[in-house]
């Protein structure tokens, strides 16, 4: 028997994860380590990583991000997450498991600049039956093919697509059109010189899946015809096929540098609902545009098995400088860079380091290099093994930095004697208050959480301990501010040596001994709960913020504080009213919304330990649920009590300056409350009458023939008015009648695609099923149900033939329905179709005005593109030339082949007319 083939290193790693991880069951063991695995196969570490990484990006592995990092076999986690909760805690939802995580995700700035990008293909690609035909459109190198692809991993994620992802770059085949055409459709045998056999094209290959075309403007007519009937019913012909109809249900996403193309037909473009413009890379955000450059740097670092540092200087020429050629180009730049340091790196060093050197010359030739500032930092180190990248690239960063050194400045002045205490002080303040707006009002905003509330529980408790020998409060308005401070330093703080910062601690520690030492008992608290890389940055960051607010505290005749329901709200009105009274006056108390008073008092008594309860007290509150509190508190505050409901800035401005100036007794706080009297500014929209829209696709008569039927049977409580719809088609919300009414409802024969409107077609509005909901949700104090049943009654009695020809006035009511009922049957049997109730209402409704219109000799002429209709639907001419003979001999008229036209429109999309073309 033959030796069976020897195994690769990646079978090995992956049937080595698949046994270890069985053996975690019953253990405290998180996964299986990369270095387990080493030891187990005998190969290195590295080696083994590298695979793990992939298969966790293929799904087939599932990775937790501890230190050390684990991985588990994906089907076992799966099958056992019941067996393995130690490890469940840390896999906190599914989307850590690759295959479940949103494709979206690889894609930097999905949650950014592209996040209406992403959510438009999404919509796209859900769309039923086979989603909407997207075209994206952007320059060069912005990532159209990548975002497309993604479309497809999408789908596929959704259950949509089971085929496969299929490209064609029209481009390379834009001078010889019939082999694209032959590529692109498929050809029968002896189509062409060479076509020996028949031949299946992309669009069969993609069946099931999606067919992605690239640069599409290089597409000739004859196939932009040939892809648009494909568009439309989902059916194509093969080169030299004339007899049979292929079918597919391809998706397409297409791809353009230019929408505004000469080369484009029209009525191709009128078939692609959804189009996209992608953004260049200097249109993305300055971090997207650092991601971006982070990402594709790491790419290398998988791929060469190197640690990677790239000096600040690289990072900000990529930025400033990367402008035509954009994402692709940047990665093309990226890899030379790489390449270069490679080869100027020793093979023992681990790490390589790329400098401006590193760059290629010929785009350091073409850079402006002038604004590359020497003072920032965006250095990137990233390291290969456990994918951990440190970079220095955000704002939020940088401000982290900037407030750092401006402290360690003045401390620096301070110990020279340059500054007085007083100064000192002042400037301490401007730049802690630079801190908290910082802090408040334009960090990203991220949700309480467990952590950031156990954080906050721990410096309360810290700081209450120590009230007594500092004079700091430990409530709301410093905890929260502390607590956001030192999650902010945890978030953006690295390793990065900061001049001159060990030293100004030390400073601080002699001059300032009671805040520094609270300083260092929080520092402290924190290092048990989490890791700390820069002791001393914590300090000095702990300290302003203990100092300035210490020195706020300044002893008041009065007490104050502000009570509110709801999260941070107490807090960050007294925070803002403190410091625009430079002093801190209030304290303040967030109380869930379904705090009883007892609550209240409650929290309040533990902060009555901390003041002087025999000073007045005034307390501003939210709403009157608090209207006991008097009675509950003066039974344990020895002062006066003062309680004034209705809180808002202003009047805790006023009385907060007040305060300060100890000028506060009765009558002021009544004037202070008559002054705050809240002021009625009212600002009513401009009011648009209610109204139904009505259009119809074969003009404005029809439209207005559905305007009388509706109204007649509103009863005339709606207003019901008529609009052209290739008018309302093209001009969408922007269109006139949007400005003078509130347009709840449109009903017409076909949908003019205005999605923020309810659109109700004449089959809707005759089926219950469907137009019952549509009045309700847009009329729901004119409607009711039995009122809809009876006005349904007599729309379907105006819909039938007899009344449709009384509305006539220049044709023979009773010969014209019956020449109308002989055609549409004649038109029936030539299709092979029996059309429905609905369908045939439309028809009737339709061909008795057009022969009016015919008759009186004002056709409708406005039928878009006749010649290529002609060239198209030749076939369907013939047909319907036929069915309505008989009507044409009768009358003496010819129908124009528009008319003919408006009638496939109405028919393209309940009927299947591909029998006949």
């Amino acid at each position: 028997m033959a030796n069976s083939r020897p195994k690769t290193n990646r079978e090995k790693v992956i049937e080595s994860l698949s046994v270890l991880s069985k053996q975690v069951i019953g253990t405290n063991q998180l996964g299986v380590s990369a270095n387990a695995i080493a030891k187990e196969i005998k190969i290195q570490r590295s080696t083994v990583s590298l695979y793990l990484n992939e298969l966790v990006r293929n799904g087939e592995a599932v990775k937790i991000n501890t230190r050390p990092v684990y991985f588990l076999d994906a089907s076992f986690y799966r099958k056992n997450k019941n067996n393995i909760p130690q490890v469940a805690q840390y896999v906190e939802n599914e989307e850590l498991i690759q295959g479940e995580i949103d494709p979206f995700e690889e894609l930097v700035g999905s949650d950014g600049s592209l996040k209406d990008v992403v959510d438009q293909i999404k919509s796209a690609v859900i769309y039923p039956p086979r989603g909407l035909s997207t075209l994206l459109v952007g320059e060069s190198g912005v990532g159209k093919s990548f975002i497309a692809n993604l479309a497809y991993k999408f789908a596929q994620q959704e259950g949509l697509v089971t085929g496969k992802w299929v490209v064609l770059n029209c481009a390379e085949y834009a001078d010889n059109p019939e082999l694209l055409s032959s590529i692109l459709f498929g050809n029968v045998k002896g189509a062409f010189t060479g076509a020996e056999q028949d031949k299946d094209g992309l669009l069969k290959a993609a069946a099931n899946g999606y067919l992605f075309l690239d640069e599409v403007h290089r597409l000739n007519p004859e196939n932009q015809e040939k892809l648009f009937q494909y568009m439309d019913k989902g059916t194509y012909r093969r080169v030299g096929e004339t007899n049979t109809i292929q079918r597919s249900n391809a998706r397409l996403i297409f791809a353009t540098t230019e929408k505004q193309n000469a080369d484009f037909l029209q009525t191709f473009l009128r078939r692609i609902p959804l189009v996209i413009q992608i953004p260049d890379f200097q249109e993305r955000t300055r971090k997207e545009r650092i991601d971006l450059i982070t990402m594709l740097f790491f790419k290398e670092s998988q791929t060469i098995l190197r640690d990677f540092k790239i000096s600040s200087e690289v990072v900000q020429t990529l930025i400033q400088n990367i402008d035509k050629g954009n994402v692709g180009k940047l990665a093309s730049i990226v890899k030379l860079t790489c390449a270069e340091a490679l080869l100027k790196t020793n093979s023992k060093e681990k790490t390589i380091r790329i400098k401006l050197d590193s760059l290629p010359r010929d785009f350091l030739r073409e850079s402006d290099i002038k604004n590359v500032s020497p003072d920032k930092n965006y250095e990137i180190q990233i390291h290969f093994e456990s994918e951990h990248i440190k970079s220095r690239n955000t704002i939020e960063r940088d401000h982290l930095y900037k407030f750092t050194n401006e402290l360690i400045q003045l401390v620096l002045k301070i110990n020279m004697e340059s500054l007085s205490d007083k100064q000192f002080y002042s400037e301490i303040g401007k730049i802690e208050n630079d801190i908290i707006d910082y802090l408040s009002f334009e960090l990203r905003k991220t949700k309480s959480n467990a952590f950031s509330e156990y954080v906050e529980q721990t410096l309360k408790s810290i700081l209450s301990n120590l009230y007594l020998n500092i004079g700091i409060s430990q409530f709301n308005s410093s905890a929260n501010l502390l607590t956001k401070l030192v999650i902010y330093i945890n978030d953006y703080e690295d390793d990065q040596e900061i001049f001159k910062l060990n030293e100004s601690v030390l400073i601080i520690k002699k001059r300032f001994p009671d805040e520094a030492q609270l300083a260092d008992r929080i520092v402290s608290a924190i290092q048990n709960q989490f890791e700390v890389h820069n002791v001393a940055l914590y300090q000095i960051l702990v300290f302003s913020f203990i100092y300035s607010q210490n020195q706020k505290m300044i002893d008041r005749e009065n007490n104050a504080i502000i009570i509110t329901h709801g999260y941070s709200t107490a807090e960050s009105l007294a925070s803002t009213v403190n410091r625009l009274l430079g002093s801190y006056v209030y304290e303040s108390f967030d109380m869930p919304l379904d705090a009883s008073v007892d609550d209240i008092v409650r929290e309040i008594k533990t902060y009555f330990k901390t003041i002087d309860i025999e000073k007045p007290l005034i307390i501003l509150v939210d709403m009157g649920s608090l209207k006991d509190l008097d009675q509950r508190l003066k039974k344990i505050y020895q002062g006066t009590i003062a309680i004034i409901s209705g809180v808002s800035t202003e009047i805790a401005l006023d009385i907060g300056n007040k305060i300060v100036q100890n000028n506060i007794n009765k009558v002021a706080l009544r004037k202070s409350v008559e002054l705050a009297a809240p002021q009625l500014t009212m600002v009513e929209p401009p009011k648009r009458q209610n109204v139904i829209l009505t259009t119809c696709i074969t003009g404005i008569g029809a439209a207005t023939y559905l305007q009388k039927l509706i109204q007649d049977n509103t009863n005339g409580k709606i207003k019901v008015i008529s609009k052209d719809f290739y008018e309302l088609k093209q001009n969408g919300l922007k269109d006139q009648v949007f400005n003078e009414y509130h347009v709840r409802i449109i009903v017409g024969t076909d949908d003019p695609n205005i999605p923020e409107i309810p659109y109700l077609s004449v089959e809707g509005l005759i089926n219950r099923d469907i137009g019952d909901s549509v009045f309700m949700s847009a009329f729901p104090n004119n409607f009711t149900t039995d009122g809809l049943k009876k006005m349904n009654q007599r729309i379907v009695r105006a819909f039938t033939v007899d009344n449709i020809a009384s509305n006539m006035t220049a044709l023979s009511p009773n010969a014209t329905v019956q020449q109308v009922e002989n055609g549409v049957t004649k038109l029936e049997r030539s299709l092979g179709t029996k059309l429905d109730v609905y369908l045939k209402i439309n028809l009737y409704m339709h061909l008795c005005f057009m022969f009016e219109r015919v008759v009186q000799e004002e056709p409708n002429m406005d039928y878009q593109n006749v010649g290529q209709f002609i060239q198209q639907h030749r076939h369907f001419v013939e047909i319907t030339e036929d069915a309505l003979s008989d009507m044409q001999h009768y009358y003496s008229v010819k129908i124009p082949v528009s008319e003919i036209g408006f009638i496939y429109d109405i028919l393209k999309n309940r009927v299947d007319l591909s029998t006949i073309e």
